[in-house]
């Protein structure tokens, strides 16, 4: 399988697309959990809850990787991100998931799912933190 050009990976990955954390669990099995996630070209960064056990075993063992793939309704493709993360305690996650990622990912004219982004913009500023990963490697398929 060829994989993606500069210009096919910036238009897969300019699409609303889920992503999958991948990491291993400390006792060695894989582990995997979708995220919100944003690339900049450079780096990809994703949101969490800062009590979550994702934060605390990436605390642990940050190598992670990150796995976003077609939609059903397209032709195979995936982009997977591999590297060292770092947990940036001083982004602003809030901003960050409720400004960026919530308006991409949720239609927020509906109510319960516009409480849930207003319960984060109450939350206190340490509640969550922002992953980042800039990928050691790259890989790819464009089907």
């Amino acid at each position: 399988m060829p994989e993606m050009t500069t210009a096919q990976m910036t238009e897969f990955l300019g699409r609303t697309r889920q992503g999958i954390l991948l990491r291993s669990r400390s006792d060695g099995t894989a582990h995997g959990a979708p995220v919100w996630f944003d690339w900049d070209g450079e780096a990809v960064r994703f949101f969490s809850d800062a009590s979550a056990p994702k934060i605390r075993a990436i605390g642990r063992d940050p190598r992670i990787g990150l796995l976003v793939v077609n939609d059903l309704d397209e032709a195979p493709a995936w982009v997977r991100f591999e590297g060292t993360a770092e947990i940036d305690r001083g982004a602003d996650a809030r901003s960050f998931a409720t400004e960026l990622l919530a308006p991409r990912y949720w239609d927020l004219t509906q109510p319960e799912l516009a409480a849930t982004v207003d319960s984060w913009r109450e939350a206190p500023a340490e509640a969550f933190v922002v992953v980042v990963l800039r990928p050691d490697r790259i890989r790819s398929s464009a089907g």
